[in-house]
């Protein structure tokens, strides 16, 4: 799919300048390092990986013209 490709290009690539920043427990925090060790990525690839999966899963409610400079 040309459209979903481009859409995580988008997503993905480029210099990142943003933060999103959210507080955890303990448990949910070991939980993702566990699972992001298992994956060999590190846990912010990982945070990012399950965003966009899920963005993309979604992409129905996103605006037209979201990303169309990928």
């Amino acid at each position: 799919m040309a459209g979903e490709q481009d859409l995580r290009k988008a997503m993905l690539m480029g210099n990142k300048t943003e933060r999103i920043i959210f507080a955890t427990t303990p448990e949910l925090k070991e939980a993702v390092a566990l699972m992001s060790g298992e994956r060999c990525m590190t846990i912010s690839a990982y945070i990012t990986s399950l965003i966009v999966e899920d963005v993309l899963a979604h992409k129905g409610v996103l605006p037209d013209d979201f990303a169309k400079e990928a």
